[in-house]
């Protein structure tokens, strides 16, 4: 099981149940975490820095939606934010997990021949928690794909990986590359065609072509240890 002895928590912390529907919200600032409309599946993917198919085990309350008020009581890094969301976790939701690293096929992301055609981002650091969410790491969607602002490769592999196009595979980082980049990727986002059906002509390339084109990256098919969080028991959250 995973252990939440000395873990940092929220020094104030609002649950409450989402009843006004909307788009889901996040945003974190120094000491403060907000989000709005929040379901508890993005928010055990937040607090353990995962993707969705690290996941092993659902629950019912993943389907409900929930507004979220938490104030540190000082000024804390990703790391930290982070805790205090699994913390927050186990004290609400009664959430209890372990991990079990597994043997699985992923594609792994790489340098293509020629090298990166990236171009550096010119956006200044900021010191405020990068904790990932799909807003922060997962792109702009086009008419024709996925405009990425100030996106480090590990972001990159977490965004290919939400992909339905990529499969059911996990992304992995091998590029070596540092720092923060800004790009567009053009290709296919048309869902994959159930069997049977008449397929329309793709409007672009396939994300494993574009991938390689456009970034002068690539993905290959690899097999590498993947930590998965199995969840063993989780309850709606209790009151404030």
């Amino acid at each position: 099981m995973a252990s939440y002895a000395q873990a940092p928590e929220f020094e104030i912390a609002s649950v409450k149940t989402n009843t006004a529907g909307g788009r889901m919200s996040v945003e974190f600032s120094g000491d403060r975490f907000t989000a709005i409309g929040i379901g508890l599946g993005p928010l055990v993917l937040m607090a353990y820095d995962l993707n969705v198919r690290q996941i092993s085990e659902f629950h019912p309350a993943f389907d409900d939606r929930y507004d979220i008020v938490a104030k540190a009581g000082h000024r804390v890094g990703s790391g930290e934010m982070r805790q205090m969301l699994q913390s927050l976790l186990a004290g609400r939701f009664q959430l209890q997990a372990h991990w079990e690293t597994r043997d699985v096929p992923v594609y792994s992301l790489t340098i293509a021949k020629g090298g990166p055609k990236l171009r550096r981002s010119q956006q200044p650091e900021d010191d405020l928690p990068r904790v990932r969410t799909p807003a922060s790491a997962g792109g702009m969607e086009t008419s024709s794909g996925v405009s990425y602002t100030h996106e480090s490769m590990g972001d990159f592999a977490w965004a290919l990986s939400r992909m339905a196009r990529i499969g059911d595979r996990q992304v992995v980082d091998n590029t070596g590359l540092e720092g923060y980049y800004d790009f567009t990727l053009t290709f296919d986002r048309n869902p994959v065609p159930p069997a049977g059906t008449e397929a329309l002509p793709p409007p672009g390339p396939d994300i494993f072509s574009a991938v390689q084109r456009e970034l002068g990256l690539k993905l290959e098919s690899a097999k590498a240890p993947v930590r998965f969080l199995v969840i063993d028991h989780v309850e709606r959250p209790s009151a404030n």
